[in-house]
Parts: C-alpha cells; sequence; structure tokens
C-alpha cells in the first residue's frame, strides 16, 4: 500500500492466492481511502494474461514479492513461478516495463531470477544504475529497494534481522 501513497499517478493491482491476505488488504484500501490500488483473490499463473490484458493502460511494473515455497513438496519446492507466468509478463511488458522480483528465501530469489532471465524471450535483463554502472551488489542483488517504501513483509524480515 505504500507503493500506490507514493506513486498516485500509477495504479496497483495486487493478485494473490490467499483469499484472507486479500479480504485484509481491501479492508485497509477501504479504509485509507486508496483509488489506485485494489486486490485480487486469483492464482496468478492462470489468470495474469486475461486480467492484465483488458486493463487500457501499458503495464510498466510488475513486481513478485515473497512467495511462499512449499517446503513439503520437495521437487517444488523452489519452483514459484511457471514458465507461463513469466512468458505472460515478458509479452505484455511495455517496452520500458520493469520486473521487482524479491524474497527473504535466497533459494527462491535465485530461481525467479533465473528463470526471468531465461524464459523472458531476451526482453528482461539485470538492472543498471543511472551512470551506466550496475545497480546490484557483487553478489547479483539490488543495492537497494527501487520502490523507496518497504512492503510489511520487508520489514518484518528486515527487523528480525534477516537479509531480504
Amino acid at each position: 500500500m505504500g507503493m500506490a501513497t507514493l506513486r498516485m499517478d500509477l495504479n496497483f493491482l495486487g493478485l494473490e492466492i490467499n483469499e484472507k491476505l486479500v479480504t485484509r488488504c481491501l479492508h485497509s484500501v477501504r479504509q485509507t481511502g486508496g483509488k489506485n490500488l485494489h486486490f485480487i483473490a486469483t492464482n496468478a499463473t492462470s489468470t495474469f494474461r486475461s486480467i492484465v490484458s483488458s486493463y487500457p493502460g501499458p503495464l510498466i511494473l510488475v513486481s513478485i514479492q515473497c512467495p511462499n515455497p512449499d517446503f513439503n513438496d520437495p521437487e517444488h519446492r523452489w519452483r514459484m513461478i511457471q514458465r507461463s507466468l513469466t512468458e505472460a509478463i515478458a509479452d505484455l511488458l511495455a517496452s520500458e516495463g520493469k520486473v521487482f522480483l524479491q524474497s527473504d528465501i535466497e533459494e527462491v530469489a535465485l530461481r525467479m531470477k533465473k528463470q526471468f532471465l531465461e524464459e523472458g524471450k531476451g526482453k528482461l535483463a539485470l538492472p543498471y544504475d543511472d551512470d551506466g554502472g550496475s545497480a546490484l551488489t557483487s553478489a547479483g542483488w539490488l543495492k537497494e529497494n527501487p520502490f523507496g517504501v518497504r512492503s510489511d513483509w520487508e520489514c518484518h524480515v528486515i527487523a528480525r534481522g534477516a537479509p531480504m
């Protein structure tokens, strides 16, 4: 919600599979009177293309933050994003659009990054700063959160001293 408050010139849509979380988020949006933010309880893998295709404006930012791995299923433990979602994002993203991937679980973050670079149809690349230098640390992570505001989960993770 912090991003939507800072960027009133943009519209934000949250796709989340957890219906209870979506209900809480929608309640918060109503309480704050937010007009540029909405949440939908859905599986992004199966609905992203149809939902975003119906939006009349350009898709300039996709943010996938902290997906929950299934620790009980070793085969799918770190595969958080399906190829169909990666391809839909690459197809629909505006030419100067950006994809932001974030996780507090390093294996998940590494897998998402690898998937987007491999499955992004050549449209996705690592970021550079305004001077043409890398915007990444030597370990390959962003030097800073590009939004200027942390998500609730990001605040929680950092407060407990864990890496994000």
